[in-house]
């Protein structure tokens, strides 16, 4: 893959940011001796795309580190754009940056206008661990014209559930959403998120889960699949040994691309 490391300045966060983008590189011209530029000049098209969210106390480079998202992607022909928010939820803070507004509207924007990324439905994808498991449904049940698949590895689907939680993440409740009011029967809600779009008639997207058996969050996984399911929304849902950790990860990435693709 092209790895492109972009620096620059996000209107809706009032500040610079660096995100990842992986382009396909087209590696079996290598033989050929074939340059780069030789290559794309051949390749009129924009590329499908996915936005890989990271999880708490991480950043986008934790993919590029942990796991071999390049190589699953090149197989595919499949773009990259790998944003980092900080601990935010994927929300506009009540206390900093506007990190929801950025990633689910400025950043696929910009990407678009700079980068050969395709802007139709059907080419959209959005991708997340842990907290970004939360962020890649929440982006693709907030806005369903503009991706047509989403992928939760480990996910903190049940935000309401895990902001009550005794520890340290309900102590940080007001830093993210002010209170639980601002969060239950809204768009953080994935709950009340796809109801509201299933009420609508609204087509959903294609929904991915995956959760290792031995993780922390697998009682919040198994409660958002039941919801599906009495919801009656189609989901591929799969568990294997693992706890919340990058080995487990690594795996279902690869496996979630693939399902992209089928």
């Amino acid at each position: 893959m092209i790895n492109i490391q972009c620096n620059f300045r996000a209107k809706s966060l009032y500040m610079p940011i660096t995100i990842n983008v992986l382009l396909p590189s087209f590696f079996e011209h290598a033989a050929t001796e074939e340059s780069l530029d030789e290559v794309y000049k051949d390749k009129q098209f924009c590329y499908k795309t996915l936005y890989l969210l990271h999880g708490g106390v991480e950043d986008a480079h934790s993919w590029l580190a942990y796991t071999n998202i390049e190589k699953y992607a090149d197989k595919h022909k499949l773009a990259v754009v790998l944003p980092s928010v900080g601990n935010s939820f994927y929300t506009d803070l009540v206390h900093g940056p506007a990190y929801w507004t950025f990633v689910s509207e400025e950043l696929p924007r910009f990407c678009q206008s700079v980068f050969p990324l395709s802007d139709k439905r059907e080419d959209n994808f959005v991708a997340g661990l842990s907290m970004g498991g939360y962020g890649a449904f929440k982006m693709a049940l907030n806005h369903p014209d503009r991706f047509a698949a989403a992928i939760s590895l480990s996910g903190a689907l049940d935000i309401v559930g895990v902001l009550t939680q005794p520890d340290m993440i309900r102590n940080k409740l007001e830093d993210y959403f002010e209170n639980l009011a601002a969060v239950q029967n809204t768009g953080n809600d994935l709950f009340y998120q796809l109801k509201k779009l299933k009420g609508s008639g609204t087509k959903i997207p294609r929904l991915y889960m995956a959760c290792g058996v031995d993780d922390f969050i697998y009682a919040i996984n198994q409660k958002y699949l039941k919801f599906l399911k009495e919801e009656k929304v189609p989901v591929t849902y799969e568990e294997g040994p693992g706890a919340h950790e990058w080995n487990f990860w690594d795996t279902y990435i690869e496996r979630g691309i693939n399902w992209l693709f089928q």
